[in-house]
């Protein structure tokens, strides 16, 4: 799975991106993309439901890890997860999340909490000032 998730940031086409920083001063970069994609999604009830989304996103890390991750079902604002849900990125109003799964396996541990400091119109533009 890991091998995968590496293909798909390199053939990532991003419409937009934005930079979110923490109150430490560490950046968090997103890419915003489209492509078909199907996951499911359980209800507390048990209940298997399947889910289609056009969006997804490729973050990057203040650690300079990236992935990319799916839009799945969430009762607010967007979470996104990778496919084998070792990563979680959520974003409502202004604000984002980043979790990677605990090393037990157990719940998520948190890697990044931040607030919206730049939208990028052109994404190329913005990973010349990453390097």
């Amino acid at each position: 799975m890991a091998l995968l998730a590496g293909c798909a940031t390199w053939t990532f086409s991003p419409i937009r991106s934005a930079r979110f920083v923490s109150e430490n001063g560490e950046y968090l970069y997103v890419d915003y993309g489209r492509e078909e994609h199907e996951s499911t999604f359980t209800a507390p009830s048990g209940v298997t439901l399947p889910f289609k989304t056009k969006l997804k996103v490729r973050v990057t890390a203040p650690d300079g890890r990236r992935f990319v991750a799916w839009q799945v079902m969430s009762p607010r604002g967007v979470l996104y997860k990778t496919d084998d849900e070792h990563w979680e990125y959520y974003e409502e109003g202004t604000g984002s999340i980043l979790a990677e799964r605990a090393a037990d396996g157990d719940g998520y541990e948190l890697r990044f909490q931040g607030v919206l400091c730049a939208n990028l119109k052109e994404p190329k533009d913005e990973k010349k000032r990453r390097r």
